[in-house]
Protein backbone atom coordinates (compact mmCIF):
# COMPACT_ATOMS: atom_id res chain seq x y z
CA UNK A 1 0.00 0.00 0.00
CA UNK A 2 1.67 2.57 -1.54
CA UNK A 3 -0.44 5.02 -3.17
CA UNK A 4 -1.35 8.58 -1.84
CA UNK A 5 -4.92 7.82 -0.84
CA UNK A 6 -3.32 4.37 1.21
CA UNK A 7 -1.30 7.26 3.41
CA UNK A 8 -4.92 9.21 3.65
CA UNK A 9 -6.69 6.57 4.77
CA UNK A 10 -4.62 5.78 7.02
CA UNK A 11 -3.43 8.41 8.46
CA UNK A 12 0.04 8.25 7.49
CA UNK A 13 3.04 10.70 6.46
CA UNK A 14 4.86 9.67 2.94
CA UNK A 15 8.28 11.15 3.76
CA UNK A 16 7.62 10.94 7.87
CA UNK A 17 7.38 8.20 9.84
CA UNK A 18 5.22 9.02 13.20
CA UNK A 19 6.31 7.82 16.57
CA UNK A 20 2.69 6.92 16.24
CA UNK A 21 3.48 3.67 14.32
CA UNK A 22 5.64 1.87 16.64
CA UNK A 23 2.68 1.99 19.09
CA UNK A 24 0.34 -0.23 19.70
CA UNK A 25 -1.49 -0.61 15.74
CA UNK A 26 -3.90 -4.19 15.98
CA UNK A 27 -6.51 -4.96 18.12
CA UNK A 28 -7.09 -8.44 20.34
CA UNK A 29 -9.50 -10.08 17.63
CA UNK A 30 -9.57 -13.59 16.74
CA UNK A 31 -6.57 -14.08 14.25
CA UNK A 32 -5.11 -11.16 14.82
CA UNK A 33 -0.95 -10.48 16.19
CA UNK A 34 1.45 -8.20 16.65
CA UNK A 35 5.45 -7.92 17.64
CA UNK A 36 7.53 -5.75 18.80
CA UNK A 37 10.70 -7.92 18.12
CA UNK A 38 14.93 -6.51 19.14
CA UNK A 39 18.18 -8.41 18.09
CA UNK A 40 21.83 -7.47 18.89
CA UNK A 41 25.05 -8.90 18.16
CA UNK A 42 28.11 -7.55 20.43
CA UNK A 43 31.84 -7.15 19.94
CA UNK A 44 32.52 -9.83 22.82
CA UNK A 45 30.25 -11.97 20.90
CA UNK A 46 26.76 -12.30 22.76
CA UNK A 47 23.76 -12.02 20.68
CA UNK A 48 20.56 -11.70 21.77
CA UNK A 49 17.07 -11.59 20.50
CA UNK A 50 13.60 -10.32 22.19
CA UNK A 51 10.21 -10.24 20.90
CA UNK A 52 6.88 -8.39 23.11
CA UNK A 53 3.57 -9.90 21.54
CA UNK A 54 0.43 -8.83 22.88
CA UNK A 55 -1.72 -12.45 22.01
CA UNK A 56 -0.55 -16.01 22.89
CA UNK A 57 1.27 -17.10 19.41
CA UNK A 58 0.29 -20.53 20.02
CA UNK A 59 -4.16 -19.81 20.26
CA UNK A 60 -4.62 -17.32 17.54
CA UNK A 61 -8.10 -17.58 17.91
CA UNK A 62 -7.92 -16.11 21.08
CA UNK A 63 -10.15 -13.07 21.50
CA UNK A 64 -8.27 -11.46 24.54
CA UNK A 65 -5.09 -10.30 24.95
CA UNK A 66 -3.06 -12.59 26.69
CA UNK A 67 0.77 -10.53 27.13
CA UNK A 68 4.01 -12.04 26.73
CA UNK A 69 7.84 -12.04 25.74
CA UNK A 70 10.71 -13.97 24.62
CA UNK A 71 14.54 -13.37 25.39
CA UNK A 72 17.39 -15.28 24.25
CA UNK A 73 20.84 -14.66 24.95
CA UNK A 74 23.53 -17.06 23.44
CA UNK A 75 27.22 -16.44 25.05
CA UNK A 76 30.65 -15.78 23.35
CA UNK A 77 31.13 -19.74 24.10
CA UNK A 78 27.62 -20.33 21.84
CA UNK A 79 25.63 -21.78 25.06
CA UNK A 80 21.74 -20.35 25.17
CA UNK A 81 19.83 -19.19 27.67
CA UNK A 82 15.85 -18.47 26.46
CA UNK A 83 12.51 -17.72 28.65
CA UNK A 84 9.42 -17.58 27.18
CA UNK A 85 6.99 -15.48 29.53
CA UNK A 86 3.32 -14.96 30.30
CA UNK A 87 2.90 -11.75 32.03
CA UNK A 88 -0.95 -12.58 33.46
CA UNK A 89 -1.89 -11.08 36.56
CA UNK A 90 0.92 -8.52 36.05
CA UNK A 91 0.49 -4.83 34.97
CA UNK A 92 0.12 -4.84 31.46
CA UNK A 93 0.50 -1.75 29.51
CA UNK A 94 0.69 -1.18 25.31
CA UNK A 95 0.72 2.75 24.52
CA UNK A 96 -1.00 3.78 20.81
CA UNK A 97 1.25 7.40 20.70
CA UNK A 98 4.59 5.75 20.63
CA UNK A 99 7.06 2.20 21.38
CA UNK A 100 5.20 1.99 25.26
CA UNK A 101 5.13 -1.66 25.90
CA UNK A 102 5.34 -2.52 29.59
CA UNK A 103 4.94 -6.35 30.36
CA UNK A 104 5.17 -6.90 34.20
CA UNK A 105 8.44 -5.78 35.18
CA UNK A 106 9.25 -5.85 31.50
CA UNK A 107 9.48 -2.95 28.86
CA UNK A 108 10.22 -1.52 25.72
CA UNK A 109 10.46 1.99 25.43
CA UNK A 110 11.23 4.45 22.37
CA UNK A 111 10.68 6.99 19.82
CA UNK A 112 12.47 5.81 16.61
CA UNK A 113 15.32 7.80 17.40
CA UNK A 114 15.99 5.94 21.03
CA UNK A 115 14.77 2.99 22.38
CA UNK A 116 15.14 1.34 26.16
CA UNK A 117 14.96 -2.65 26.16
CA UNK A 118 14.67 -3.94 30.00
CA UNK A 119 13.79 -7.56 30.21
CA UNK A 120 13.63 -9.82 33.05
CA UNK A 121 13.68 -13.39 32.71
CA UNK A 122 11.66 -15.38 34.53
CA UNK A 123 14.57 -18.25 34.73
CA UNK A 124 16.93 -15.61 36.41
CA UNK A 125 18.95 -13.88 33.74
CA UNK A 126 18.16 -10.06 32.74
CA UNK A 127 19.32 -7.68 30.04
CA UNK A 128 19.22 -3.78 30.36
CA UNK A 129 19.84 -2.09 26.85
CA UNK A 130 20.29 1.38 24.71
CA UNK A 131 19.42 1.40 21.19
CA UNK A 132 20.57 4.00 19.26
CA UNK A 133 19.24 4.75 15.52
CA UNK A 134 21.94 5.11 13.14
CA UNK A 135 19.29 5.24 9.76
CA UNK A 136 16.00 6.07 9.89
CA UNK A 137 13.39 4.10 10.32
CA UNK A 138 12.85 1.75 6.79
CA UNK A 139 9.07 1.76 5.76
CA UNK A 140 8.03 0.80 2.65
CA UNK A 141 5.27 2.26 1.44
CA UNK A 142 2.79 2.78 4.47
CA UNK A 143 4.13 -0.57 5.78
CA UNK A 144 1.14 -2.39 5.15
CA UNK A 145 0.55 -4.99 2.15
CA UNK A 146 -2.73 -5.65 1.17
CA UNK A 147 -3.99 -9.34 0.88
CA UNK A 148 -7.50 -9.87 -1.58
CA UNK A 149 -10.11 -8.26 -2.92
CA UNK A 150 -11.53 -6.26 -0.58
CA UNK A 151 -8.09 -5.48 0.82
CA UNK A 152 -9.65 -7.31 4.03
CA UNK A 153 -6.29 -9.32 4.71
CA UNK A 154 -2.99 -7.11 5.46
CA UNK A 155 0.63 -8.27 6.50
CA UNK A 156 3.35 -5.35 7.88
CA UNK A 157 6.46 -4.58 8.47
CA UNK A 158 8.13 -1.38 9.72
CA UNK A 159 11.92 -1.78 11.19
CA UNK A 160 14.84 0.38 12.26
CA UNK A 161 17.59 -2.06 10.28
CA UNK A 162 20.68 -0.44 12.08
CA UNK A 163 20.92 0.75 15.57
CA UNK A 164 24.12 1.13 18.11
CA UNK A 165 23.59 -0.56 21.66
CA UNK A 166 25.39 -0.36 24.45
CA UNK A 167 24.30 -1.89 28.36
CA UNK A 168 24.55 -4.58 30.04
CA UNK A 169 23.51 -9.00 30.17
CA UNK A 170 23.41 -10.42 33.32
CA UNK A 171 23.08 -14.12 33.77
CA UNK A 172 24.98 -16.65 36.59
CA UNK A 173 25.49 -13.63 39.34
CA UNK A 174 27.78 -11.57 36.64
CA UNK A 175 26.76 -8.62 34.76
CA UNK A 176 28.62 -8.00 31.44
CA UNK A 177 28.93 -4.58 29.58
CA UNK A 178 27.94 -4.94 25.90
CA UNK A 179 28.90 -2.65 23.14
CA UNK A 180 26.96 -3.56 19.48
CA UNK A 181 24.44 -3.19 17.21
CA UNK A 182 20.89 -4.45 16.82
CA UNK A 183 17.97 -3.88 14.56
CA UNK A 184 14.23 -3.85 15.85
CA UNK A 185 11.15 -3.92 13.92
CA UNK A 186 7.27 -3.93 14.30
CA UNK A 187 4.89 -5.78 12.70
CA UNK A 188 0.98 -6.83 13.14
CA UNK A 189 -1.16 -8.69 10.64
CA UNK A 190 -4.79 -10.20 10.74
CA UNK A 191 -3.86 -13.53 8.87
CA UNK A 192 -1.28 -16.31 9.41
CA UNK A 193 1.61 -16.35 7.50
CA UNK A 194 0.67 -20.11 6.21
CA UNK A 195 -2.22 -18.55 4.88
CA UNK A 196 -0.50 -15.25 3.00
CA UNK A 197 2.74 -16.78 1.83
CA UNK A 198 4.50 -19.17 0.32
CA UNK A 199 8.04 -18.51 1.10
CA UNK A 200 9.87 -15.53 2.11
CA UNK A 201 13.86 -14.03 2.71
CA UNK A 202 14.25 -11.62 5.23
CA UNK A 203 17.95 -9.96 6.39
CA UNK A 204 19.79 -7.02 6.53
CA UNK A 205 22.98 -6.48 5.95
CA UNK A 206 25.74 -3.87 6.98
CA UNK A 207 28.66 -2.32 5.09
CA UNK A 208 31.51 -0.43 5.77
CA UNK A 209 29.22 2.89 4.95
CA UNK A 210 26.14 1.62 4.29
CA UNK A 211 23.13 -0.49 5.79
CA UNK A 212 20.87 -3.20 2.97
CA UNK A 213 17.72 -4.18 4.00
CA UNK A 214 15.34 -6.91 2.31
CA UNK A 215 12.00 -8.34 3.04
CA UNK A 216 11.12 -10.40 -0.25
CA UNK A 217 7.46 -12.24 0.08
CA UNK A 218 6.17 -14.11 -1.92
CA UNK A 219 2.31 -14.77 -1.61
CA UNK A 220 0.91 -17.96 -1.20
CA UNK A 221 -1.49 -19.96 -4.49
CA UNK A 222 -4.68 -18.18 -3.49
CA UNK A 223 -3.00 -14.96 -3.88
CA UNK A 224 -1.01 -16.07 -6.85
CA UNK A 225 2.31 -16.36 -5.91
CA UNK A 226 3.32 -12.39 -6.51
CA UNK A 227 6.13 -11.30 -5.29
CA UNK A 228 5.85 -8.11 -3.00
CA UNK A 229 9.53 -7.18 -1.87
CA UNK A 230 10.36 -4.27 0.45
CA UNK A 231 14.43 -3.22 -0.07
CA UNK A 232 15.99 -0.24 0.70
CA UNK A 233 20.21 0.98 0.64
CA UNK A 234 20.74 3.24 3.75
CA UNK A 235 23.83 5.42 4.45
CA UNK A 236 25.16 5.31 7.57
CA UNK A 237 26.72 8.25 7.13
CA UNK A 238 23.50 10.40 7.37
CA UNK A 239 21.01 7.83 7.88
CA UNK A 240 19.12 8.64 5.04
CA UNK A 241 17.18 5.96 2.68
CA UNK A 242 18.87 6.40 -0.73
CA UNK A 243 17.37 3.76 -2.53
CA UNK A 244 14.10 2.21 -2.36
CA UNK A 245 12.63 -0.76 -4.60
CA UNK A 246 9.34 0.16 -6.66
CA UNK A 247 8.64 -3.46 -7.13
CA UNK A 248 10.40 -3.87 -10.57
CA UNK A 249 12.82 -6.26 -10.21
CA UNK A 250 14.39 -9.74 -11.48
CA UNK A 251 15.98 -12.38 -9.52
CA UNK A 252 18.69 -14.90 -9.96
CA UNK A 253 19.14 -17.64 -7.97
CA UNK A 254 21.28 -20.99 -7.60
CA UNK A 255 19.27 -24.04 -5.89
CA UNK A 256 21.31 -26.46 -3.98
CA UNK A 257 19.52 -29.16 -1.75
CA UNK A 258 19.69 -28.88 1.97
CA UNK A 259 20.85 -32.15 3.17
CA UNK A 260 18.36 -33.07 5.76
CA UNK A 261 15.43 -32.33 4.20
CA UNK A 262 16.19 -33.05 0.63
CA UNK A 263 14.15 -29.54 -0.20
CA UNK A 264 16.22 -26.92 -2.99
CA UNK A 265 16.68 -23.70 -1.00
CA UNK A 266 19.05 -20.74 -3.35
CA UNK A 267 22.92 -20.99 -2.76
CA UNK A 268 23.29 -17.90 -4.34
CA UNK A 269 20.45 -14.93 -4.41
CA UNK A 270 21.30 -12.16 -6.70
CA UNK A 271 18.44 -9.37 -7.10
CA UNK A 272 18.39 -6.67 -9.45
CA UNK A 273 16.44 -3.73 -8.73
CA UNK A 274 15.32 -1.01 -11.19
CA UNK A 275 13.69 2.08 -9.57
CA UNK A 276 13.92 5.21 -12.17
CA UNK A 277 17.30 5.66 -13.33
CA UNK A 278 18.70 3.91 -10.39
CA UNK A 279 19.66 0.72 -10.30
CA UNK A 280 20.64 -1.58 -7.55
CA UNK A 281 22.44 -5.44 -7.28
CA UNK A 282 21.87 -7.34 -3.86
CA UNK A 283 24.32 -10.72 -4.57
CA UNK A 284 24.36 -12.80 -1.11
CA UNK A 285 25.59 -16.37 -1.05
CA UNK A 286 25.75 -17.86 2.40
CA UNK A 287 28.44 -19.89 3.78
CA UNK A 288 27.07 -22.24 5.98
CA UNK A 289 23.50 -23.25 8.22
CA UNK A 290 22.72 -21.72 11.12
CA UNK A 291 19.60 -23.76 12.29
CA UNK A 292 17.44 -25.72 10.03
CA UNK A 293 13.70 -26.44 11.22
CA UNK A 294 10.89 -29.11 9.16
CA UNK A 295 8.33 -27.60 11.37
CA UNK A 296 6.22 -30.30 9.35
CA UNK A 297 8.17 -33.21 9.99
CA UNK A 298 8.16 -32.35 13.88
CA UNK A 299 4.71 -31.68 13.90
CA UNK A 300 2.43 -34.31 15.39
CA UNK A 301 0.14 -36.84 12.88
CA UNK A 302 -2.66 -34.58 13.00
CA UNK A 303 -0.29 -31.37 12.45
CA UNK A 304 0.67 -32.93 9.33
CA UNK A 305 -2.80 -33.79 8.65
CA UNK A 306 -3.52 -29.95 8.25
CA UNK A 307 -0.21 -29.32 6.54
CA UNK A 308 -1.40 -31.44 3.78
CA UNK A 309 -4.74 -30.56 3.67
CA UNK A 310 -3.43 -26.87 2.79
CA UNK A 311 -0.90 -28.44 0.61
CA UNK A 312 1.80 -26.93 3.15
CA UNK A 313 5.31 -27.98 4.02
CA UNK A 314 6.98 -25.48 5.91
CA UNK A 315 10.82 -26.08 6.26
CA UNK A 316 12.94 -22.66 8.25
CA UNK A 317 16.37 -22.17 7.44
CA UNK A 318 18.95 -19.40 9.06
CA UNK A 319 21.70 -18.83 7.17
CA UNK A 320 25.61 -16.92 7.57
CA UNK A 321 25.93 -15.01 4.34
CA UNK A 322 28.49 -13.22 2.50
CA UNK A 323 26.73 -10.55 0.45
CA UNK A 324 27.19 -7.52 -2.19
CA UNK A 325 25.61 -4.28 -3.12
CA UNK A 326 25.99 -1.83 -5.88
CA UNK A 327 24.32 1.07 -6.99
CA UNK A 328 24.52 2.43 -10.15
CA UNK A 329 22.37 5.32 -12.22
CA UNK A 330 22.61 5.28 -15.90
CA UNK A 331 26.57 3.42 -16.30
CA UNK A 332 28.02 5.54 -13.24
CA UNK A 333 28.89 3.31 -10.24
CA UNK A 334 27.19 5.75 -7.25
CA UNK A 335 28.40 2.75 -4.45
CA UNK A 336 29.92 -0.73 -4.65
CA UNK A 337 30.74 -2.33 -1.25
CA UNK A 338 30.48 -5.79 0.48
CA UNK A 339 29.60 -7.17 3.82
CA UNK A 340 28.12 -10.20 5.64
CA UNK A 341 24.75 -11.12 7.23
CA UNK A 342 22.27 -13.22 8.81
CA UNK A 343 19.33 -14.08 7.13
CA UNK A 344 16.21 -16.21 7.56
CA UNK A 345 14.62 -18.32 4.02
CA UNK A 346 10.97 -19.45 5.50
CA UNK A 347 10.15 -21.73 3.11
CA UNK A 348 6.40 -22.56 4.04
CA UNK A 349 4.41 -23.95 0.64
CA UNK A 350 5.22 -26.44 -1.42
CA UNK A 351 7.88 -26.49 -3.86
CA UNK A 352 6.33 -25.10 -6.96
CA UNK A 353 8.03 -22.99 -9.56
CA UNK A 354 5.74 -20.36 -10.46
CA UNK A 355 6.66 -19.34 -6.64
CA UNK A 356 9.98 -18.07 -8.34
CA UNK A 357 12.21 -19.52 -5.42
Amino acid sequence: MDQAQDFKKLGLEPEHVLAKEDGRRDTSASGHSEVWYFDGLFEDGHKIVVGFRPGDPYNLSGTVDRPNFNVLITKPDGETLQDFVYTDGQVNRMGSEHLDVHFGESYAVGDWQNFDLHVVASKGFRLDLSYHAVVEPFRQGTGIIALGDQEENYYTDLSVPNCQITGTLTYGEQTHAVTGRGYHDHQWMNITPYAAWHHWLWGHMYTENYTVYLYDFVSSAAYGYQRVPMFGIQDNRTGKTIFTTDGSLSLATTLTPQATTGREFPKTSHYHFTTGDLTADFELTWQNEIEVRDMYAQSPAAGRAQFDAQHLHPIYVRYYSLGSIQLTRGSQVQLAEKGQLIYEYNYLGMPDERAGV
